[in-house]
């Protein structure tokens, strides 16, 4: 059974921004104008992303859809701030009859973050358009608990009190 140590090493992975550990894996050979960002982008990016209970995918938005793939380890929790103001919870992992899935997808526009409880999981992000950090925004705990006052115990788990680039 492969430890996170493990996976992080034959993987190569990387410190993210938004938390836990990733690499680009893929990316299209072709790229267009995205209509959204006004800019060129590849047609679809994927990563591996590890997180674990200490690491969480901090709460951020996308320009884009985002497909979730479940690989290894525990199941984690897609916490979805919508833009229409609702919350929805995706849960990925291996128990199908509890639920869980092993893909998921994370609307344009969803302001989101993912948690796992204990010990570790390893999944892929695949976005289209490829993903951009120009495309990407991490939101802090004031703006989200303002924007969403029923969900401020887990923004205050899940959002950054001060943004990291700050």
């Amino acid at each position: 059974m492969l430890t996170k140590a493990d996976y992080i090493q034959q993987l190569n992975l990387q410190p993210h921004a938004e938390g836990g550990w990733y690499r680009q894996v893929f990316h299209a050979a072709t790229q267009r104008l995205d209509p959204a960002s006004q800019a060129q982008r590849f047609d679809y990016t994927s990563i591996y992303f590890l997180l674990d209970e200490s690491s969480p995918s901090h709460l951020h938005r996308l320009l884009h859809d985002e497909l979730w793939y479940f690989h290894a380890g525990q199941p984690l929790t897609v916490h979805c701030l919508m833009p229409d103001g609702s919350y929805e919870a995706l849960h990925l992992g291996s128990d199908l009859a509890a639920g869980q899935e092993f893909q998921a997808r994370v609307p344009a526009g969803t302001i989101f973050g993912a948690e796992v409880h204990r010990g570790f999981a390893l999944v892929s992000c695949m976005v289209a358009p490829g993903f951009d950090y120009r495309d990407f925004e991490l939101l802090t705990a004031q703006e989200l608990t303002a924007m969403y006052p029923a969900q401020a115990s887990m923004i205050k788990r899940m959002a950054y009190a001060k943004l990291p680039a700050e």
